[in-house]
């Protein structure tokens, strides 16, 4: 590694942990103590940092009125990033993270897996070869103990964090996905249906949405009768599973269900237009509640929505991992994992309530 590379790195790891000691910086960056420290003295000697007693701890300059603080030229950190698609649902939490690395000055790399587990562990290769200093991963599929990607991610020495996932042994950002289904049901509820079907696609968030419908309908004491279907989308889209959702509205009928929540709003979409087309009205037969709010307001009736809070969801993982990076997070010797999770909030909209409901 050149000198000038090393200093960069240590005015760069100055500027994000305020501190740095020899032996440390030397083991993390694979050089002699003796390197680092001839290192030190010649950044000492530029007044970009001083020395102190087994290491250096960045400049402060002081001046009349102000203090001025150096900052490097280059981002404090880069972090890798890995989701499935950067089409529906993780364009938002991208953004999120994009604007919270702006405002840590970090730099951003941006890997989409396509839903392949392959693709996933080869990106994520790819990244530790490059030095990432932190990992945020959306897997494609459960995260199992043994996989390669688990595998992997245990090994590294630079934090991870996983977002919209779930994890024993990692730190992670996730909707909670639980409320907002709680939430769907309660307002579908308040309004007096006493059947609330399910409908969802298969995916990472369905299970929560699953175990949170059985639950609250027996908290709220509702019938059990009413349908669930459980779908695969056939392609990525919507309208695609028109003979699922066509016989999922026959139950209905047949139950004399006339409330659903609906996994995603792409799918609900679907739904209302073959209602439509069989003589049912939304709501005033069907009321539907959607699950995510990608395009809900533009459904020929503006669906009611649960809106998962994507945007912080990415702001919080790229900030959580900067916080690891800064040694802000307790002890350094065994830092306690963290799990944030977010509230989805409830949009309502004419799917759900008649006139005389809002009124």
């Amino acid at each position: 590694m050149l000198s000038g590379e090393r200093h960069e790195k240590i005015l760069r790891e100055l500027e994000l942990r305020g501190t740095l000691t020899v032996n440390d910086f030397a083991e993390k960056s694979g050089q002699s103590t003796m390197t680092i420290r001839r290192d030190l003295t010649q950044l000492a000697a530029q007044g970009l940092l001083r020395r102190v007693h087994g290491g250096a701890v960045r400049m402060v300059v002081e001046r009349p009125g102000e203090t001025v603080h150096w900052r490097p030229r280059q981002p404090l950190a880069t972090l890798g990033l890995i989701v499935p698609t950067a089409g529906y649902y993780f364009p938002e939490i991208i953004r999120g993270a994009e604007a919270a690395a702006r405002a840590l000055n970090a730099r951003l790399i941006l890997g989409v897996s396509n839903y392949s587990t392959e693709d996933e562990y080869k990106q994520l290769q790819r990244m530790v070869a490059n030095s990432v200093d932190g990992v945020l991963l959306a897997t494609a599929e459960p995260l199992e103990p043994g996989s390669p990607t688990f595998e992997l991610l245990s090994g590294l020495r630079i934090p991870v964090v996983l977002v919209e996932r779930s994890s024993r042994v990692f730190e992670s950002v996730m909707s909670d996905h639980s409320y907002g289904a709680e939430l769907a049901i309660e307002h579908l509820a308040s309004l007096g249906h006493r059947r609330i079907g399910l409908a969802i696609a298969s995916s990472s968030t369905a299970p929560w949405l699953l175990e949170s419908h059985a639950r609250m309908i027996a908290k709220l004491g509702l019938e059990t009768d009413a349908p669930i279907l459980e779908y695969v989308r056939s392609v990525v889209g919507a309208g695609n599973n028109q003979k699922e959702f066509g016989q999922f509205l026959d139950e209905c009928r047949r139950t004399d269900t006339h409330a659903v929540l609906v996994l995603p709003d792409e799918e609900a979409i679907t739904l209302i237009n073959l209602a439509e087309e069989s003589g049912v009205e939304v709501p005033q037969d069907l009321a539907i509640v959607a699950y995510d709010d990608e395009v809900a307001d533009l459904a020929p009736v503006p669906l009611t929505s649960i809106a998962p809070p994507k945007r912080d969801v990415g702001y919080a993982a790229v900030t959580m991992c900067m916080e690891r990076l800064a040694g802000k997070t307790g002890s350094s010797v065994s830092p306690a994992l963290r799990r944030v999770s977010l509230a989805p909030k409830l949009i309502i909209r004419e799917s759900s309530v008649t006139g005389e409901e809002e009124a």
